[in-house]
């Protein structure tokens, strides 16, 4: 059994696109006062300008592009999961790279809707994989 998506170059690029959709609009919403000052849900977002739409936004960009990703695989439970991960480890390394070590954003891990975004860019792509099986 090998650990590497099927298509690993693809994983990668899902993986980055989705981060950088994140990161865009995050930007986006931060040049914006109005949104900006939307009250803090405390230990869901920090930002829920950001988070909210973003999770509704996944949901969308997940089911498309695994549904893509594993269009012509044989083993499409397997491979959901390999590429939730590959989007997974991706997604937290370059969050960490950016929000905690550039920005010095300390309390950026301690909310709940990056952590849900986490665990959903695992288990949808892996459940998408076992009902297209």
């Amino acid at each position: 059994m090998t650990y590497m998506p099927y298509k690993s170059g693809k994983a990668l690029l899902y993986a980055v696109l989705i981060w950088l959709f994140g990161f865009i609009w995050g930007t986006i919403v931060f040049m914006t006062p109005a949104l900006m000052n939307i009250q803090t849900v405390p230990y869901i977002s920090k930002y829920p300008a950001v988070s909210f739409p973003l999770i509704a936004a996944y949901f969308i960009i997940l089911f498309i592009l695994a549904g893509k990703y594993l269009g012509d695989t044989d083993k499409k439970a397997a491979e959901g999961l390999k590429l939730g991960v590959s989007i997974f480890l991706v997604n937290i390394i370059l969050d960490a790279l950016v929000y905690y070590i550039l920005f010095q954003g300390s309390d950026y891990f301690a909310y709940f809707s990056i952590w849900f975004f986490y665990m959903m860019s695992i288990i949808f792509p892996w459940l998408l994989g076992r009902r297209l099986e």
